[in-house]
């Protein structure tokens, strides 16, 4: 049910705080009702309206007011007048007649005043209760309809859209099925990304030159042997055209050295130029004299040959090696480097390939696995 309202005032009550009618089952305020707020009230418990409706008992030995016992014929009533009955010749008899037309008139009156039995004004209050309840009921039916109508608008919709994925799903799937040059398709796009990436790196090292085979000791300072290389090359540089200078990577045995014990191998020199120009004119310069040694370079040891290089991402590297090694299982003549592309060309008169991948090797030197 909606709720519990006091019988008494109307307005809404807890049950449990509440008095609770035996006969009629109707709740009140336990403060409406006189009833004390603590305690546990008695199952026989009657309401006002209960008790004032009980029927007194009426009978026949239980004297109604107004209609005592007659008082007694007397001389001095003035109400009261005597007949003579003959009843035999020597006797008289003496009775009191009937009262007067106001005395039962009074006594008519004080009959009337007597309430009448409330049981039918207890069925009205009932009806009208039941009917209340009734309204309350359907009140709660109709939202109930209206809250069960939105929950299934709700539901509805959920199924449209649940259907409507499943047919994305669906159609997807054959898509796939139809479509299976779609995930080569996807790795075609990432290698593109990786290339792409590795070609801005590159981009990064332009002003960057590699020198590799010189000799390593404790003292050695980077800026002052690219002075003097560059000096030995015919370019000269300055202070403000070193960005950096340092030794990178890791230090290695030289594997190639079987007499005596194994020496490490010099880590290169990376110099960092202001200027792409003065990268390019060392690069040429050390093409023109190349096979050019440490004789000049102020070091110890025995003279070396060093090589001047592009600095080369991790990528490229590796693929300049690989593309060096199949060019010399092909007999190519020409693999180089310039601006951080890796060339190829077979003979003097040939045309100059790209490489970019490793399947650029294959295609156009050919494949190292396929001689061996």
């Amino acid at each position: 049910m909606p709720g519990v309202n006091c019988h008494g005032c109307g307005r809404f009550m807890v049950p449990a705080e509440g008095a609770k009618c035996g006969k009629c089952k109707m709740a009140y305020h336990r403060g409406c009702v006189g009833v004390v707020a603590k305690g546990v009230v008695p199952a026989g418990w009657r309401c006002p309206e209960c008790k004032k409706n009980l029927l007194r008992d009426n009978r026949a030995d239980t004297p109604v007011r107004g209609l005592a016992e007659s008082p007694p014929c007397s001389s001095t009533s003035p109400v009261e007048h005597t007949s003579v009955v003959p009843s035999s010749p020597n006797t008289r008899t003496v009775s009191c007649s009937s009262p007067l037309p106001e005395a039962v008139g009074q006594q008519s009156a004080s009959l009337s005043s007597v309430p009448p039995a409330p049981q039918a004004g207890s069925d009205l209050t009932l009806v009208e209760e039941l009917r209340a309840m009734r309204a309350d009921l359907l009140e709660f039916r109709s939202k109930m309809l209206e809250e069960m109508m939105d929950l299934k608008l709700s539901m509805q919709s959920c199924n449209t859209r649940i259907d409507g994925l499943e047919a994305r799903i669906n159609a997807l799937e054959q898509r796939r099925e139809t479509s299976p040059s779609t995930h080569s398709s996807v790795e075609g796009i990432v290698e593109e990304l990786r290339r792409e990436l590795n070609d801005r790196d590159q981009d990064l090292l332009s002003n960057d030159i590699e020198i590799s085979n010189i000799p390593e000791s404790t003292a050695d300072n980077p800026v002052h042997i690219a002075k003097v290389i560059g000096l030995k090359l015919g370019v000269t540089l300055e202070e403000r055209d070193i960005v950096s200078a340092e030794r990178v990577g890791g230090r290695q045995l030289n594997a190639t050295s079987s007499a005596g014990p194994a020496v490490p191998r010099p880590r290169a020199i990376v110099v960092r130029l202001a200027r792409r120009d003065v990268r390019d004119q060392l690069l040429a310069s050390a093409r023109v004299r190349r096979g050019a040694t440490t004789a000049d370079l102020d070091m110890s040891g025995p003279p070396q040959r060093f090589f001047l290089n592009e600095r080369l991402t991790k990528t490229n590297r590796r693929l300049f090696r690989k593309a060096r090694d199949a060019a010399s299982l092909f007999s190519w003549r020409f693999v180089w480097t310039k601006r951080g592309r890796i060339l190829a060309r077979k003979g003097p008169g040939d045309s100059t390939q790209r490489i970019r991948t490793d399947e650029d090797i294959a295609a156009i030197i050919g494949s190292v696995n396929e001689t061996t």
